[in-house]
């Protein structure tokens, strides 16, 4: 008799088991869509940091070296709100120069390039 106890056990735990675990994954899964979703916000490009000001700017000088679209970048570029792009451009390329990194030549060319385009363009009305 205490056989037939045992053997009926033993065939009903990996069933608790495994309803266990789908139990928790359905109530994780409404969790985390219904009761509890995530908060996306985005940031704007005024808002950010200034290490990500600036690698904004670098990755807006590396786009105009493979595309020249002037008025693409400089749109681009006062999202970031500087009160002078031209002075923020040149003032991170002497920043990449003296940082001496493996790329900093190629970014200093690139931050440079669109800073003279920059000052070099027609002022718009």
């Amino acid at each position: 008799m205490r056989d037939a106890v045992d053997s009926r056990q033993a065939d009903s735990r990996p069933w608790y088991l495994l309803t266990g675990v789908l139990l928790g994954l359905v109530l994780g899964l409404a969790l985390a869509m219904f009761i509890v979703p995530p908060m996306y916000r985005e940031a704007q490009p005024a808002g950010l940091s200034t290490e990500a000001k600036a690698e904004y700017r670098l990755m807006i000088s590396r786009a105009y070296a493979a595309d020249p679209n002037l008025t693409r970048a400089a749109a681009r570029l006062q999202l970031l709100g500087d009160e002078d792009i031209y002075t923020a451009l040149a003032a991170q390329a002497q920043v990449e120069v003296a940082s001496g990194g493996p790329q900093a030549e190629a970014n200093a060319r690139a931050l440079a390039v669109l800073a003279g385009a920059i000052q070099n363009a027609p002022v718009q009305p």
